[in-house]
């Protein structure tokens, strides 16, 4: 007998651009693989500062959510998908996460472990960016799953 999970996203009563996030993701794949090619763990600490001010608070001070609400207007992309922010939240703080210890893994001088964490946020952000398809939904489905659920 198959078992399935559920995909229990978190709600909250803020909504997200699913577009300005996808636009987003896209420049998170770009700037940390510009990271890597001039070796600079500034780029990925101020990328998880971004991060940070999307995760705990409305991101609205975020650089890269600015640069993507002006792109998606200069561009009139007018398919706005409005959805749940909770879930781009939780993204947000793995890719704070993932982001400060790419830096920190940088500045101590252990590049696999560094390229190991980047390529993982490269990874994520790319699905979201290309496809749509935010791992942070599944990521806490698993988390908050309670044994013994079918």
């Amino acid at each position: 007998m198959k078992k399935y999970i559920d995909i229990i996203c978190p709600v909250s009563g803020q909504k997200a651009d699913e577009n300005i996030a996808r636009t987003t993701a896209i420049f998170t794949v770009l700037i940390t693989a510009a990271a890597f090619l001039i070796n600079s763990y500034v780029i990925m600490l101020l990328l998880a500062a971004d991060f940070a001010i999307r995760a705990f608070s409305s991101g609205s001070a975020s650089p890269l959510k600015i640069l993507a609400t002006q792109i998606a207007g200069t561009l009139n992309i007018r398919n706005r998908k409005i959805i749940d922010a909770a879930p781009k939240k939780f993204a947000a703080l793995l890719g704070m996460t993932f982001s400060l210890l790419a830096g920190l893994f940088m500045i101590a001088q252990l590049p696999v472990l560094a390229a190991i964490i980047a390529s993982m946020l490269i990874f994520c952000a790319f699905l979201e960016g290309v496809f749509g398809y935010c791992l942070g939904c599944i990521v806490y489905t698993i988390i908050t799953a309670s044994p013994g659920k079918s």
